[in-house]
């Protein structure tokens, strides 16, 4: 079904109109005059990285074997029979005879195309480039070696020199000609005749190809591709040149005297066809997005709008567009939405030569709205801070959300954040096992940088101590905390269990758990309220949540007495502190009278030991107490015309 979705993606959009011809970033165009003579060569891209993207000639011969070389517009291989790497496989004659024999083969397709296009069109400017191939065999912009000014441990490596006389270490790009001021890639005459060169290459390898059934498309006696071809690129993890999603190349994965791709036939055509739909998509961020090591691929079988939404869901759910998303189910893509449509998506890894499906998804395009709008209702949470957050990538952004597993960004495996695009358009619940990677990293960092790093964007003090210890920056408080409550409540569906459902703001239960986080919420409020708000060094925080979040019955043992020092001390500041104190107190005993007290004055009996569930709705509550206490004093300080001190935005890279 994939590759029939695909198929039909494919003819629907009429990507197969003119296949001779693919998008193709080209960085270096050489100018030649009419003789051939070199003028220059001139660097095409904008950034000094990638080039232009031209509309060049796209070979359907396959590339496997080697040899086979791109018309017009290649590498210094294909252009010279230049290695870009030549010093590779110099202690093994058999693989340095076979590298020098694919650049020397490479070499001469390239030339036998240019030769064959002159004697077919006698272009002139084909007239000039064979002048200039006749007077180089090196050509004078490259050489190979050291930097101007190399360094002890330099290596050698391609330098080109441009038509400015600036010396640029050479990447493997592509080139192309220019032949006064004409460039050979718009030239019509060239273009028309490689068109004709492309009908001819695809009739040659239809007439080889042997004949039977395709499975995609269900036709009968038609050339079955031995090789899917083009490669499919774009997927992490695979080769520059493009892996497959259809492979067959051990004796141990074929069956019945089947060779290669034949083994899972499909007609020429067909493969072609679903491998462009796949490079479209890879493409472009209107049907794809990449987090971590995958990538996704969506789209709708007729519309073209609706794929907006989904790429906006889980790349920039700004606050404000989930909000309207939430409020008005319908509101930008009412006809698109309202009419019968079906959704795909495919989930794509790499391993290195092929692609691994991860996982395929087909539905009605109406319930992937509405999954995806209760995804965002499920992850609503208050956020803890004063300021918006401002970095490009939203808090909740899938790509935020599966970070909030690991320590660093580049730790992340692709099953994460696979496993939550799929919950978000299945509706499902993800897993509970998934807590625990979160909820490590949470109670490593909230021990080592305290209640700093759950603001959402993370506060400023706290951000400068994790710059500073060089440590990777966390995820916002809020990607943490609305993943927690999601996967929570959604188990809790599941089992209908006597489990509370957390509410997006701090609420009134039972829970011994989430009532546990919001006392030990008050008790760092006092704590920092005794120290004016300027303690140093670590607090009660710092010390004990690990401690209160699995053993709470010995740490809160510990953090009552402490407890009843801080009110004292707030109490001996004058007549508001005072009051503080009798309000602190007054809220922390609504709290403890929910839990067992062995006896009158004596402290409430915490539970000894807490699940993984429970340690996520502690962690829930201290959040939603801390936030609810922030807003509170914020709310205060306006109301005295008090500007909030000493803070200042700073945002999550």
């Amino acid at each position: 079904m994939l590759l029939k979705a695909l198929y039909d993606f494919a003819h629907s959009r009429h990507l197969l109109d003119d296949l001779a011809f693919a998008p193709k970033a080209i960085r270096w165009v050489i100018q030649l005059d009419v003789a051939g003579n070199l003028l220059g060569v001139v660097d095409t891209s904008e950034d000094g990285k990638r080039g232009k993207e031209f509309s060049a000639p796209f070979t359907s011969r396959p590339k496997v074997a080697g040899g086979i070389a791109e018309f017009l517009a290649d590498g210094i291989t294909a252009l010279f029979g230049l290695d870009m790497e030549p010093e590779n496989d110099k202690d093994n004659e058999r693989k340095r005879k076979d590298r020098d024999a694919n650049n020397t083969a490479k070499l001469a397709d390239f030339k036998r195309q240019l030769s064959q296009a002159y004697a077919d069109t006698q272009h002139p400017a084909l007239a000039a480039l064979t002048n200039f191939y006749g007077d180089h065999s090196m050509p004078a912009f490259l050489r190979y070696g050291l930097s101007q000014q190399a360094g002890a441990n330099e290596k050698s490596s391609w330098w080109l020199t441009t038509a400015k006389g600036e010396e640029v270490k050479l990447k493997p790009d592509n080139f192309t000609f220019q032949v006064e001021h004409q460039l050979l890639l718009e030239d019509e005459t060239l273009r028309d005749w490689w068109r004709g060169q492309h009908r001819q290459e695809i009739g040659t390898r239809d007439t080889e190809a042997q004949r039977g059934i395709c499975l995609i498309t269900g036709a009968d006696d038609v050339p079955i591709a031995a090789t899917h071809t083009p490669k499919i690129k774009g997927v992490p993890n695979t080769q520059e040149f493009g892996a497959a999603i259809v492979s067959f190349d051990k004796p141990a994965f074929a069956s019945y005297g089947f060779d290669q791709s034949r083994n899972a036939p499909a007609s020429t055509e067909a493969a072609t066809a679903y491998s462009v739909a796949l490079n479209h998509m890879l493409a472009t961020n209107k049907h794809s997005l990449q987090v971590g090591g995958m990538k996704v691929c969506f789209w709708a079988r007729n519309s073209e709008d609706v794929t907006d939404v989904l790429a906006w869901a889980f790349e920039q759910p700004k606050p404000e567009s989930v909000r309207d998303f939430l409020r008005a189910p319908r509101t930008g893509t009412e006809v698109a939405l309202a009419e019968p449509e079906e959704f795909y998506s495919v989930t794509l890894s790499g391993n290195v030569g092929r692609i691994v499906v991860r996982h395929w998804m087909q539905m009605p395009l109406d319930s992937a709205i509405a999954n995806l709008r209760q995804w965002f209702a499920d992850l609503q949470i208050e956020v803890f801070s004063p300021f918006l957050f401002s970095d490009k990538i939203p808090p909740l952004a899938l790509f935020r959300l599966a970070c909030t597993t690991v320590r660093d960004a580049k730790d992340l495996q692709a099953d994460i954040p696979a496993q939550l695009y799929r919950c978000a358009l299945d509706g499902t619940a993800p897993p509970l096992s998934l807590l625990r990677p979160i909820l490590n990293r949470l109670t490593a960092d909230l021990c080592k940088f305290g209640p700093g790093i759950l603001e959402t964007p993370i506060a400023s003090k706290t951000f400068k101590e994790i710059t500073d210890s060089k440590t990777p920056i966390p995820p916002p408080g809020q990607s943490r905390m609305a993943l927690i409550r999601l996967i929570l409540n959604r188990n809790n569906q599941d089992r209908k269990d006597s489990d509370p459902m957390i509410e997006p703001q701090v609420f009134e239960t039972k829970d011994e758990a989430y009532n546990c986080g919001r006392l030990l919420a008050l008790f760092d409020d006092l704590q920092m309220r005794a120290h004016d708000y300027q303690l140093e060094g670590a607090g009660v925080v710092e010390r004990y949540y690990g401690a209160a979040s699995s053993a709470p019955n010995s740490a809160f043992g510990i953090l009552w007495r402490l407890h009843q020092h801080h009110l004292k001390k707030v109490s001996r500041q004058g007549d508001k502190g005072r009051a503080a104190a009798e309000a602190i107190k007054r809220k922390i005993a609504e709290i403890a009278a929910l839990f067992p007290q062995p006896a009158p004055l004596q402290p409430p009996q915490f539970p000894r030991t807490f699940s993984l569930q429970q340690q996520g709705r502690f962690a829930l509550g201290f959040y939603q107490q801390k936030a609810a206490d922030d807003a509170a004093r914020r709310t205060h300080q306006a109301k005295q015309g008090d500007a909030q001190p000493n803070k200042t935005p700073e945002t999550t890279p």
